[in-house]
């Protein structure tokens, strides 16, 4: 019995070692915010209804989110466009809220909504997953008056397996991290919400 179990054991390891390292044709990434670091709260809380609101895609490549280069053969990293808008949207809801800021539900209710639009997301792996983020962020008032318009950049890295879905989750979910303590850190854009 441990002669079977020894001999399955080895053909695993063998099967694992020729097949288990093939490279993909692609990978595809389901878009879920799964942060490894927090979002530190602004200095200031005010506490005028914000509406989240239009989140938009203007990247050249919509369907793209990066590419391994590891190897001669460049591997596409793929994710549904509007997971990736619902992503950003629920992160940006999750961490205005969390931070202490009033969101509400309806632009009715809203003495501000805000707007984004995503310039640029991508993840480069190679030694590790190296991530950036381009934003436009923008402030309307009640009237839909433009209060404040900025872009903002960030960008994150991590170690990881290759072509791990998990990690490139990881990684833009940190990078979104690290563009909403940007924001908050903007005094301009906190003081249109006073």
């Amino acid at each position: 019995m441990k002669k079977f179990s020894l001999t399955a054991g080895v053909l695993g390891f063998i099967f694992l070692a020729i097949f288990g390292c093939r490279t993909p044709d692609i990978v595809r990434v389901k878009m879920d915010y799964t942060p490894t670091n927090m979002v530190p709260p602004p200095k200031s809380f005010p506490q005028t209804p914000i509406f989240i609101g239009l989140f938009e895609d203007n990247r050249k490549i919509p369907d793209q989110i990066g590419e391994n280069s590891e190897k001669a053969q460049i591997v596409p990293i793929k994710a549904n466009p509007a997971e990736i808008l619902a992503f950003m949207k629920n992160a940006f809801k999750k961490e205005f809220k969390k931070a202490g800021l009033n969101i509400v539900e309806s632009e009715s209710e809203a003495g501000r909504t805000l707007q984004v639009s995503v310039l640029n997301l991508w993840v480069q792996e190679k030694n590790t997953y190296q991530s950036s983020l381009v934003a436009k962020v923008t402030m309307l008032d009640k009237s839909g008056k433009e209060l404040f318009s900025e872009t903002f950049r960030a960008m994150s890295q991590r170690w990881g397996s290759s072509y791990d879905e998990d990690e490139y989750r990881k990684v833009i979910s940190d990078t979104v991290v690290e563009l909403l303590k940007n924001i908050f850190n903007n005094e301009t854009f906190m003081k249109t919400l006073a």
